[in-house]
Parts: structure tokens; sequence; C-alpha cells
């Protein structure tokens, strides 16, 4: 029977080998003449989920990526490089560095990449190679565990193309650094960063000197800004924000109005239910907001009814996104304090549009009782009740020990 799979175009065979893992797509080399330097074309080099144990691992693995690239010296450029590595046995990052360098510099003088992805679990803080923040056709850029250090580092930046930043456990030298890599990247529209440690001790960032920057094309960010204070006008223009706010900015005047917000997520609100109010006044087009509590009392204990300090007043006014806009709440990791009782009545009252609330209660079944008596504005609204047990400790609401219950708007 004749192998329908081979007589296919080389191009559509290459786009189908670049879904595996280059190891996998190397082997296919071996099924017969036809496929013997098909993958030589493949633009992706995939080198991800890679464990060392030892030694004689790391040797191996090293052969494997050289031969590899050696291999491709007269293909086609790479347009997708991904490297994700664990170090399982003491090495120095010294010793792993100047290979991950040269099989970088070797990809990016090629010219055309436009997707790295790397991640290098290892000890120590592997440096980043600095020609990577000079490529001008980059389109996404995700890094991993890495330092990043030059002293010429905010003349060297220019990422045009960059459209995707991901960063996650990177350690710059100064706060500026990281403003600077921002800056060198007008067209992002999808910025993450969550970790972010600086070599200064102290918080230097200039908010006169980055008042008025921004990035206009931002669409989408998730913003951990636990460890530093993020100048929060950068996001004015997204549509999805994600934040953690246990150390960021209170909504004030000095938070720019998020006048595109359609979806946020927060987290560790911690007790604090009045900051949700700010945080309608600031997004006036605000559909979805999904909420966890994710907080612990001055002991490090999770919430509890003796930490209820919060003296709820409901505002003068009601916001024009919880009247006209809100349609989805969901409020996690909720304690039954008075605040996070009186916020969901509040929105209840008001949430004119409103179809969903979902409340993720930590053993307090009586809330459902509460919540059901509490009028509704929204004649479509559904009350949702998850339960989870006192010991509860996932990110997600997802449980096998988990009762969820509903109640429609005629309960």
């Amino acid at each position: 029977m004749m192998d329908m799979i081979s007589t296919l175009p080389d191009d559509i065979l290459c786009h189908v080998l670049s879904f595996l893992k280059t190891k996998q797509a190397v082997a296919t080399s071996i099924l017969s003449k036809r496929w013997k330097h098909l993958w030589l074309s493949v633009p992706v080099l995939d080198f991800s989920r890679t464990r060392v144990t030892d030694q004689e691992a790391n040797f191996r693995f090293h052969d494997f990526v050289y031969s590899v690239l050696l291999s491709r010296d007269s293909a086609p450029p790479v347009k997708f490089f991904r490297l994700y590595v664990m170090y399982n046995y003491t090495q120095h990052v010294n010793l792993i560095m100047p290979s991950v360098s040269k099989w970088i510099n070797f990809v990016l003088q090629r010219g055309g990449l436009e997707y790295l992805d790397l991640y290098m679990d290892t000890s120590g803080w592997p440096t980043l190679p600095i020609n990577i923040l000079s490529c001008t056709t980059l389109v996404a850029l995700k890094l991993c565990f890495f330092r990043v250090v030059d002293h010429r580092f905010s003349s060297v930046l220019l990422l045009p193309s960059l459209k995707t930043l991901h960063l996650h456990l990177i350690r710059f030298a100064k706060r500026q650094d990281f403003m600077f890599l921002l800056a060198a990247c007008p067209n992002l529209e999808d910025l993450l960063i969550s970790a972010l440690l600086f070599d200064d001790e102290e918080d230097s960032l200039s908010c006169n000197e980055w008042k008025n920057f921004s990035l206009s094309n931002l669409t989408k960010a998730n913003v951990d800004s636990y460890y530093f204070q993020f100048p929060m006008k950068v996001l004015h223009n997204v549509q999805s924000l994600s934040m953690c706010i246990a150390k960021a900015h209170c909504f004030n005047d000095a938070i720019p109005t998020f006048h595109n917000l359609t979806c946020m997520h927060l987290e560790s609100l911690n007790n604090r239910c009045h900051f949700i109010v700010e945080v309608f006044k600031h997004c006036p087009k605000l559909q979805e907001l999904y909420v966890d509590e994710d907080g612990m009392n001055s002991d490090y204990q999770p919430w509890t009814k003796k930490d209820d300090k919060e003296n709820w007043v409901d505002p003068n006014f009601v916001p024009q996104c919880l009247s006209l806009h809100l349609r989805v709440f969901c409020f996690s990791s909720v304690f039954g304090l008075q605040g996070e009782l009186q916020l969901a009545r509040y929105i209840l009252k008001n949430a004119r549009v409103l179809q969903t609330m979902r409340i993720s209660t930590i053993g307090e079944p009586e809330i459902k009782d509460l919540l059901s008596s509490f009028p509704r504005a929204s004649s479509s609204c559904k009350l949702t009740f998850v339960y989870l047990p006192r010991d509860y400790s996932s990110e997600s609401d997802s449980s096998l020990d988990a009762n969820e219950t509903s109640i429609g708007s005629d309960a």
C-alpha cells in the first residue's frame, strides 16, 4: 500500500513536523529517503522538556544540540527556537552558558527569528545573551530564570516587532533597566511579568521620569507587582488585566482610567473590599471581574472573623461599569467577613446586567443563605456557590472535595 503521507508536498510535511520536538522530528529521517533531509527545512527547533540528571546526560544533550545546528548550516533560517532545560545535578552555570550562548547566537545570526522561549532551571542565575534584546525580527520573547546584565543596557535595546513579552524570575541590575526594556518594545500587545528581582535594594524608579510613558498597543497584561511598584500608566490601554495587588499601587487619582478594560483578575485582596469600588471607578467598561482573596492575617494564618475590621460603607454613587456593564463577578477564597458580604450585596443591588455571581467560600456554608436573601438588580442573575475545605490550598476552584450549588434568579 502506498505511503499516502509521503506523497504530500514538502511544505505540508514540514508544517506537520513543526509540531514535534526536534528530537522527534530528527527521528523521522530514518523512515525513507523521502524523509531523510526533510527535517532540516522545518523552521522550528524545540528542545523543550529536557531534564539533565548527570554529567553524561549533559554531554549527550549538548552534542545533540550542536549536531542539529551544524546540520542546519545551509538550511532555511529558524523562526521558532525553544530551549527548556532542567539541570538536576550540581553543575556550575558558567560551564553551561557558553554553549547556550553559542546556540542562541547561531540562530540569531541566521536572521528571521520570530519566537524565542528560554527556560534555564539550573544553579545560579545564567546571564542572558544581551544580543537577544536587539533582535529586530522577534515577535514573541519568553524568558525564565535569567539575569540581565550589561553596562550599555539602554543603548543596545531594539525590539520593534515584539508583540509578546513574558518574564518570570528575571533579575535586573536596576529597575530602570526593566523600564528601558519596555520602552524598546513600542508595539507590545501581550505582557506578563512575574517575580522580577532587582539588585538595587531601594526602589530607585523615578516616577517623574516615567509618569507619561505608556504602551499604547498593549491589550493584555498579567502583572505580579509584589516586589516593586509598577507604573500603572503603562497598562492604561489594556482590554484584559490580571494583577496581584499585595503591594501594588492603590487606585487613586495617580492611576489612569482603563477605558478599554473589559476583563480583570485580582489576587491577594487581603480583606480590602473597598478597593473593588475604586476598581469600578477606574474601569468604566468592565464586564468580568475575578477576585481571589488569597490572603493571610498578620500571623500568616487564613483570615477568620476575628480579623474582620473593615467598616464597609456604601458609596454615594454607583459607578457606570457596575450598573451598565458588569456581567460576571467571581469571588474566590471568601471567608464570610462582613466586608466580603457587603461587597457582594452592593454588587447584587446595583449590577443591572449581572448574569453570574460565583462565590467560592472556605468552610462557610451559611453564606449561601445570606447572599440568597439579598435583593438583585438583575432579574437574570444566577448565584453559584462552591464550598471548599478549610485546608484548601489550590490556586483553582476546581476540586474533588468542592461542592457546588446554583441558585437561579427566581430563588
